[in-house]
């Protein structure tokens, strides 16, 4: 489905305040908060909503027969059925209850002015596993993340590059290697740089590398 970035992103706050955006995408979403004051006003937004739902829901005691199913449930002499440890059960109840938090809240929702889409890559290593993300700030910075440490020989470091089609390699910084993220500046000279792919090459350290006549990896950026 090719929904407008807005809707993602307000989509994806809602989800991580809600509590569903779980494992993986939970901790890549984390990952991306820091440098996105978008997304932090999507949060505090979300945060916002809910808590005047919670403050203008009066308290209400749940019926007897609901607690004594309960107890029977958790303290009857027999071991717990199997609805405690469904998965099933838990994702329908997860589901049940972001529909209803979102139900409640739709006569409040205003949808939020269009923006301009987030620039997000993704360096994959030879089996295609992650190695780092980076995410492109609204203020034009770099902030990657090293999602698999590496052993590097001590005299080496990789190198980001952003890498145009018609023109030579620009370093933007040394990549961390310990699992570690760090935000890297944008050259000032660098005119948009979503339209180049970045480069990563291991070499000696130096103060000013060679630029390099291929990568070791490379990607492109993408809108989120």
């Amino acid at each position: 489905m090719n929904y407008p970035h807005s809707h993602w992103r307000d989509r994806l706050a809602a989800e991580y305040v809600l509590g569903t955006l779980r494992g993986a995408a939970r901790r890549r979403f984390e990952r991306l908060l820091p440098a996105h004051p978008t997304l932090q006003r999507a949060v505090a937004d979300w945060e916002g909503r809910l808590n005047r739902l919670a403050s203008a829901s009066p308290p209400t005691s749940p019926p007897p027969e609901v607690w004594l199913a309960l107890q029977r449930r958790l303290f009857s002499a027999e071991p717990p059925r199997s609805w405690w440890n469904s998965v099933a059960f838990w994702r329908g109840l997860a589901a049940a209850g972001m529909l209803a938090a979102v139900v409640a809240l739709a006569p409040q929702l205003v949808a939020p002015p269009p923006e301009a889409a987030m620039a997000f890559a993704a360096i994959r290593g030879k089996q295609q596993e992650v190695l780092w993300t980076v995410a492109r700030s609204d203020d034009g910075r770099l902030h990657v993340s090293n999602l698999r440490p590496m052993a590097m020989p001590p005299d080496q470091r990789c190198f980001l590059w952003l890498k145009a089609a018609d023109s030579s390699p620009v370093m933007l910084g040394v990549l961390p290697d310990d699992g570690s993220a760090r935000t890297l500046p944008m050259p000032s000279d660098v005119t948009e740089p979503t339209r180049s792919e970045l480069w990563v090459t291991m070499q000696p350290i130096a103060p000013k590398p060679s630029p390099p006549t291929e990568p070791l990896y490379q990607t492109r950026w993408k809108a989120i």
